[in-house]
């Protein structure tokens, strides 16, 4: 059976993109494996010029403070029989690339990070676009459909009738 893989996390954007990818899972009666990758980096200090005290992380660390957390964005989707919720350490971007190789479809959301965010961590839909194994689907958050939607009206009522 085809399997769909959505990115996820916190975000408004990635919350929608779980929507749609269960959305579009039920519909081609696919399952589906939404992928956490938490990004643990061993020390923080010198980055971007700013000071500070190196500090160690460790990966059960960061989950237990926010596994409940996506456990219960992922349930939002009311998950069918065979869908999973998987978590992983790494770079985001290269590992939900990783865990596209057999999938039918990699979802993620958009525009999470702008200025100074991303430069540090770059763009994951732009890299995952550019070295998914399988199609790709960047959904906007709900907010940023909104937005083009209003702005589409918007041109729709000022063109000349």
């Amino acid at each position: 059976m085809s399997e769909i893989v959505v990115g996820l996390d916190l975000s408004p954007s990635a919350r929608t993109a779980l929507q749609w990818a269960a959305e579009q899972a039920r519909a081609t009666g696919q399952t589906l494996r939404a992928v956490h990758v938490t990004h643990v980096v061993s020390a923080y200090g010198m980055a971007l010029g700013m000071g500070g005290m190196a500090m160690s992380t460790e990966l059960e660390d960061v989950d237990a403070l926010d596994r409940e957390a996506i456990e219960a964005v992922f349930d939002s989707a009311q998950p069918d029989a065979g869908w999973h919720l998987k978590f992983a350490s790494g770079e985001v971007a290269p590992s939900l690339v990783a865990e596209s190789i057999g999938a039918s479809l990699l979802v993620v959301g958009t525009k999470e990070h702008v200025g100074i965010g991303r430069l540090v961590y770059g763009s994951v839909n732009h890299y995952c676009l550019s070295h998914a194994h399988c199609p790709m689907v960047a959904v906007p958050a709900a907010r940023d459909r909104d937005a083009e939607d209003h702005d589409q009206a918007s041109a729709d009522t000022s063109a000349p009738a």
